[in-house]
């Protein structure tokens, strides 16, 4: 219903009005859109929106310098997640031998160990979880790849089991450790080591130069690891994200040799070199109440399910749009609440949402026209606090008052809007034939999750609030 306001003051942007029921109520018009006039009077209005959940179709790629998922996340709300490691380390040169001078220099091989660099945690930090690591298997289609492998790419063969480390506490991977690296005590934190076995490091150990001439032919007889959390593990309820390009990734081999007639103590290691990396991350929603509305998500939902990529989007339509009469636009705001849903102190919300407009006609997604403003010297390639997206007093609103201006005025389209929680998105910029726009958003991958209130939810509907005046 629309209300008469009446514009007391414009440098305190503080609006009073009475409603029908004689209840006095504050709108905060801001944004620097008040025309400098005096004795404005001013109307406010609500759109309903319709608002349906989908699964988002997804072609995010992990790339070698960014932090990959590892383990299996069960969430109540919104079901399971699985993150597996697949990555090549390689001698730092290709050319000669890495081990000592030759082989017939080598003595023996003490150990060698597969170290990971740990950065954070997503979930339960009381998760336990047994790590296995694999070899890729030779007849794999693993290989490197600039792009990256897309999220969803199925897994990659493997051979038999290299090594594990059981019941992994994951709230102890950001510890300090200590071990020997040759003749020097190494104190460090937030790195994962695992042993594997020495007949594994005596046969990379045992090819020739010939093998080490180059990359390609040493991918002929190592493909890489596969790392991966057991199904069997007790607390599976979280994602530890490592960083394969950290210098303190690594696969260390330990060994004596000769040097100058006399027995010494080396170390060798091989690093991740090239983009021979892929993070696969799968969910399954199934029994949750989240997969219940992807089944019937074509309706007016009452609750918006959003988990960051792997994830989903909410579809958002404004009917009401296309018929309102020109006027002139102070304020536009699309609103939702966040909801309750269980366990949202382990499981935390994404960093941001985002909102883009639906191009059907020409199969694409643009920019939200006329609201949304590229900035190049911003982080996010836009600023979200004027555009919206952050969660605040429990709230998400995005600020489209330009865009409904340009509907109004100039009858530009009205699209359907899409709000979602992207690892990374690359949307057109409105206006232009094909300017994509890199945006990154919610990083890790897959960290991220929140219900929000629908256009059918009873009490906090997703609706679109507008503070205008008649010309």
């Amino acid at each position: 219903m629309k209300k008469l306001l009446y514009s007391l003051s414009l440098l305190i942007a503080i609006v009073f009005y009475i409603s029908s029921c004689t209840k006095i109520r504050t709108t905060d018009l801001g944004g620097d859109l008040i025309p400098a006039v005096d004795n404005v009077n001013v109307f406010d209005t609500t759109l309903e929106v319709i608002t349906e959940l989908y699964q988002l179709p997804d072609s995010t790629r992990v790339t070698r310098t960014s932090d990959h998922a590892l383990g299996i996340l069960n969430d109540p709300a919104f079901g399971k997640t699985t993150g597996e490691m697949y990555f090549k380390l390689q001698p730092q040169l290709f050319g000669s031998y890495p081990f000592g001078k030759s082989r017939d220099s080598l003595i023996g091989l003490d150990s060698v160990v597969l170290s990971l660099k740990y950065k954070s945690l997503y979930g339960d930090s009381n998760s336990i979880q047994s790590i296995r690591v694999f070899e890729i298997d030779q007849s794999a289609a693993f290989k490197d790849s600039l792009q990256g492998y897309i999220i969803n790419s199925a897994p990659f063969l493997t051979a038999d089991l290299l090594a594990s480390k059981e019941n992994l506490l994951f709230n102890t991977l950001n510890d300090s450790l200590t071990y020997i690296r040759i003749k020097d005590t190494i104190t460090t934190s937030s790195e994962l080591r695992i042993k594997l076995p020495n007949d594994f490091g005596m046969r990379l150990m045992s090819y020739d130069t010939t093998t080490y001439k180059t990359d390609s032919a040493f991918n002929t007889k190592f493909k890489g690891f596969a790392v991966k959390a057991d199904e069997g593990s007790s607390i599976k309820r979280a994602l530890a994200y490592f960083n394969l390009a950290d210098g303190n990734t690594r696969l260390s081999f330990y060994y004596r040799t000769t040097k100058n007639a006399l027995a010494d103590t080396a170390v060798t290691d091989f690093i991740l070199r090239g983009s021979g990396n892929a993070n696969l991350v799968q969910r399954d929603p199934t029994g949750t109440e989240y997969g219940n509305a992807l089944v019937n998500g074509t309706g007016n939902q009452e609750k918006l399910f959003l988990q960051t990529s792997p994830g989903s989007y909410a579809l958002v339509k404004i009917p009401g749009l296309n018929a309102l009469s020109n006027r002139l636009i102070f304020k536009a705001t699309l609103i939702t609440e966040k909801l309750e849903s269980p366990e949202d102190n382990f499981f935390k919300v994404p960093n941001l949402l985002f909102l883009d407009a639906v191009d059907s006609a020409n199969n694409k997604f643009l920019t939200v026209p006329n609201s949304f403003e590229p900035q190049d010297n911003s982080a996010f390639g836009y600023n979200p606090a004027l555009f919206g997206g952050f969660l605040t007093n429990n709230r998400y609103e995005f600020d489209l008052s330009r865009y409904v201006q340009g509907i109004v005025t100039r009858k530009e389209k009205s699209y359907a809007l899409r709000m979602y929680a992207p690892y990374i998105t690359r949307p057109t910029l409105a206006g232009t034939a094909d300017i994509t726009r890199f945006i990154a958003l919610n990083g890790p991958i897959a960290a991220g999750r929140v219900v929000v209130s629908g256009g059918a939810h009873q009490a906090k509907k997703m609706r679109l609030y507008i503070v205008y005046s008649k010309l």
